[in-house]
């Protein structure tokens, strides 16, 4: 596990908004990191790199995860509220014993996912609703994709 002080964190976090913003920076991979125990309310982590981070006992209250990679992360036991977890990737993580009222997993990959114990609110996995979408499939080239009537 990588370890930061708070001042190279700060640093990372203050680059990775430089990016966001595209005023040079440079985008945050948290890799590997333990960022166990820590407090990041409303810290902007969109499409960072947060592959096998450490969450565990976390606040992130607020904090906006969107179209980030968070594949294999810890959440256990973590503070989840009003986090914006939409378009991420949080394939295999784990979130047992998370408190996640109100968060947005609005086309984010939960497969493999751990939710055991997790404190959800009745919102947070509701299926969208379909209709009036419109579906396009990608790559389909062959004729065997569709059926004639």
């Amino acid at each position: 596990m990588n370890i930061y002080t708070k001042q190279e964190l700060r640093s990372i976090l203050e680059q990775h908004r430089l990016w966001l913003e595209n005023k040079g920076g440079e985008r945050a991979i948290l890799t590997r990191a333990d960022l166990s125990g820590i407090d990041l309310q409303g810290v902007d982590l969109r499409r960072a790199n947060l592959i096998r981070t450490n969450f565990s006992n976390s606040n992130l209250t607020g904090s906006d995860l969107s179209d980030a990679d968070i594949t294999y992360a810890n959440f256990n036991n973590s503070c989840l509220n009003d986090v914006l977890f939409q378009d991420a990737d949080l394939r295999n993580a784990d979130m047992s014993f998370a408190k996640m009222f109100n968060v947005n997993l609005k086309r984010a990959d939960l497969y493999r996912t751990n939710f055991d114990n997790a404190y959800l609110d009745n919102t947070a996995l509701i299926a969208p609703r379909l209709e009036h979408t419109i579906i396009k499939l990608r790559g389909t080239n062959k004729s065997d994709c569709f059926t004639s009537k």
